[in-house]
């Protein structure tokens, strides 16, 4: 890397989340914005990390050994076009493929609304007092609507609806294990499990788990959920949970429940069927996979074929300050 990747970077940048990036390390570190932005530099040559990186990763408050072992934007980048082949990620991309690809692990009712009939509609809708309508094509939870079906005068009214909003991935609205609704029961709960298939072993990156708050019906960070670490081989929270604005919860906002110890139930059924799903497309070896646990057992909500860098290495999570990359050199043998 050299001036040119800073050139990127900085032609990239948007100066107004730049400036709010070195408030935020001016609050918890004390370091004027001149020494943090002459380091966030540095940090963009040396590591590959990216302004947002800097931050979430709390390199502000590590030694060079200590940042040499994150997995970066630009590291990040570089596993994903070692492990995934061009061309496939269209699986994961489109929603309504996905769940025809990956069929025998959701175990709930979906529906194309872009094909539907009206009568295949009220199929889908026996039973059913409300249901999500999410776009085809999204990330963070951006445009998702949860409907209720009492709204609508009939099947046609609803087709109509999602047709003009171009909502056109109906699923059933999950019942999730008590103990995962505890947490917040008016958001489905999920881990986010990453795999990473190398040969004949398929590998687990890291494991988080995805918090809705107040009262809203989406987990994700990006509509306000929080996020923790989990621990694969105790099956428990083992960090407090951050959001997308670097605060730091020990207990949930909103139910009071307190995060570290917390018991994941299932955790090891999760992470078989992540493990299983990881070989549907052999063509996509690094995958983030959203899953959520029912009373009955996990089930697949969606997959990501570039997971990024967003949800593991938060600084809160990873108090011994030691990322993802030595793990990443040792499966894949990069030297």
């Amino acid at each position: 890397m050299d001036i040119r990747y800073i050139t990127r970077v900085l032609r990239g940048a948007k100066f107004k989340k730049l400036n709010y990036m070195l408030d935020v390390v001016k609050k918890k570190s004390g370091h004027c914005k001149a020494r943090t932005f002459c380091d966030i530099l540095w940090c963009a040559v040396r590591y590959g990390a990216g302004y947002y990186d800097y931050v979430m990763f709390g390199f502000y408050d590590m030694n060079g050994r200590q940042r040499n072992t994150y997995l970066t934007r630009i590291r990040n980048k570089k596993v994903c076009n070692l492990m995934n082949q061009p061309g496939f990620g269209e699986i994961f991309d489109d929603k309504l493929a996905f769940n025809v690809r990956f069929a025998d692990f959701l175990q709930r009712k979906v529906l194309n609304a872009e094909t539907a009939s009206a009568e295949e509609l009220t199929a889908f809708l026996d039973g059913q007092e409300s249901f999500f309508a999410k776009p085809n094509r999204g990330t963070c939870g951006n445009g998702i609507e949860k409907l209720n079906k009492a709204d609508f005068k009939d099947a046609a009214e609803i087709l109509a609806y999602v047709r003009e909003k171009k909502l056109p991935v109906l699923e059933e609205v999950l019942v999730q294990h008590p103990e995962m609704a505890k947490l917040h029961p008016s958001s489905v709960n999920t881990l986010r499990i990453v795999t990473d298939r190398v040969g004949d072993t398929t590998h687990i990156a890291y494991i988080v788990v995805k918090v809705g708050t107040g009262g809203g019906f989406c987990d994700n960070s990006g509509q306000g959920g929080v996020i923790c670490r989990v621990d694969s081989e105790t099956g428990t929270i083992i960090s407090v949970a951050t959001d997308d604005y670097f605060n730091v919860y020990d207990r949930h906002p909103d139910t009071g429940i307190e995060f570290k110890g917390y018991p994941i139930p299932m955790l090891a059924d999760a992470v078989e069927l992540a493990k299983k799903a990881a070989q549907v497309v052999p063509e996509i070896c690094h995958v983030g996979w959203d899953v959520a646990i029912t009373p009955d057992g996990p089930v697949l909500i969606e997959g990501n074929d570039y997971p990024g860098t967003d949800l593991c290495q938060l600084a809160p999570h990873y108090p011994e300050k030691q990322g993802l990359w030595p793990y990443y050199k040792r499966i894949l043998n990069i030297k």
